[in-house]
């Protein structure tokens, strides 16, 4: 007999699991509100929620846990992050420690949790912000049957998601680049820190903005991207580029076709990955930066970045007729080529 693989399990259904097992299993619900508050708590009964709003902050909360005496007066609260494979999104854990301030009040504390693989605990930087910690390990040791079968497949498939070794001086850094381009280019906007915390490891050297709010929306161009490098390895010069997806392997044919357009425009064209799946990048050098340096010890270096930033995105906006050009040269070798 052939042996069935197993199903992925997702964190959606440790959500579930964790829900209806607080919901009907009086055991496991009193072992884990007792390990997820802060101090003891009687209770008589308990409410659970899924995918509620944060207080006064944006986000959602995974798990809401109320707590209730027989008077029907709450006692407390549980609000409950899971993971399992995923990073933390940015200030993610401080959203929960905000909420529990702010729903806490005389007589119902309220208590944000971590829940995920014991190995996510010991090894996360970003989970001190939580007042508990509950391991799937934890679970399964207060269940039985098909629920302990899910959480050891979840702990097997556990992977640690990817958290920065924060360099403080390249936070910095990157505050300064968004406050100076904020001063002398508001049209030009930063893209959100994606790491928790405001975090900025070493090789954090790329500045990413907006480019669905920075650049045209013309419906014949692929998807674009848009940002400057501090230093670029690949080539002789850093630089702030505008990516467009997919049209690496149109290099030759839009540098001849773009030669005149480009003409004393400081711009030209430069592919980026593989050429049969890589980006096509209209590009302008910069000057170098040191992203572990304040941008006050390198304005001029800095600022000459963002205004070419401001140069590449007015060209964008001129020259609809010439993007239209080459949206249309790529369609026809496209249909060359099939």
């Amino acid at each position: 007999m052939m042996n069935q693989q197993r199903p992925i399990v997702y964190e959606a259904d440790i959500d579930e699991l964790i829900i209806r097992n607080l919901q009907r299993n009086k055991i496991f619900a009193k072992r884990f509100v007792a390990a997820g508050c802060s101090i003891p708590i009687e209770f008589d009964g308990l409410g659970v929620d899924g995918q509620v709003p944060h207080f006064g902050v944006p986000g959602t909360i995974d798990i809401q846990v109320r707590l209730w005496l027989s008077s029907r007066a709450e006692c407390g609260r549980l609000l409950v992050e899971n993971k399992l494979n995923s990073s933390f999104t940015p200030n993610q854990p401080d959203r929960y420690a905000a909420s529990a301030t702010s729903l806490s009040k005389s007589g119902r504390p309220v208590f944000s949790v971590i829940c995920a693989p014991s190995e996510y605990l010991e090894k996360s930087q970003s989970i001190s912000p939580f007042d508990a910690r509950i391991s799937y390990e934890d679970l399964a040791s207060w269940l039985d049957g098909d629920d302990v079968d899910v959480l050891s497949q979840a702990i097997l498939k556990f992977e640690m998601p990817y958290e920065p070794d924060p360099v403080p001086a390249v936070a910095d850094f990157h505050d300064g680049y968004k406050e100076l381009a904020a001063a002398i280019a508001p049209e030009i906007i930063i893209k959100p820190n994606p790491n928790s915390s405001n975090a900025r490891p070493e090789h954090s050297r790329t500045v990413y903005f907006d480019a669905k709010r920075c650049l045209p929306n013309h419906d014949f161009l692929p998807t674009l991207s848009f940002s400057h490098q501090c230093l670029d390895k690949a080539a002789p010069a850093p630089s702030v580029k505008i990516m467009f997806k997919g049209w690496a392997k149109y290099e030759k044919l839009l540098k001849k076709k773009g030669a005149k357009d480009l003409a004393m425009s400081g711009l030209y064209i430069r592919r980026a990955g593989r050429r049969e799946t890589g980006s096509l990048g209209l590009i302008h050098d910069t000057k170098k930066m040191d992203n572990k340096r304040p941008v006050n010890q390198q304005t001029d270096a800095v600022a000459y970045g963002i205004r070419a930033a401001t140069k590449l995105r007015a060209w964008m906006y001129a020259n609809e007729d010439v993007l239209h050009r080459w949206s249309t040269a790529v369609k026809e070798a496209e249909i060359n080529e099939n």
